[in-house]
């Protein structure tokens, strides 16, 4: 539940992220140009998603730590995108890795 939730806050990152206008778009995971032709309604999914990602965190860890969780990541894996999104380095192959890696990290180790 803790991935999904992290992963569900990546995704909304990024996908106001290709909403930017500063943003040079290059197709790496394949929807950034529907992003970025749809601005208005990509805007209103990552809403959503990152208002879904807080209600997870808040159900797993409460309200003021799961707010707390949900600021923490949301800075860290914002600005990994910003960091790693000019470089083209998110790709389907880091990707898949970064969520083979939380849900290990979930499953097996808690």
């Amino acid at each position: 539940m803790i991935s999904t939730a992290i992963i569900l806050n990546i995704l909304g990152f990024y996908l106001f992220y290709n909403t930017s206008k500063k943003v040079e778009i290059q197709s790496f995971l394949g929807f950034e140009n529907l992003a970025y032709k749809f601005k208005t309604v990509t805007k209103i999914v990552a809403l959503f998603l990152f208002i879904f990602s807080l209600l997870l965190m808040t159900t797993v860890f409460g309200i003021a730590s799961g707010i707390l969780f949900f600021c923490i990541v949301l800075m860290t894996f914002g600005s990994i995108i910003i960091l790693m999104a000019p470089l083209k380095l998110i790709t389907y192959s880091n990707f898949s890795i970064i969520i083979i890696t939380l849900f290990f990290i979930e499953y097996l180790l808690f």
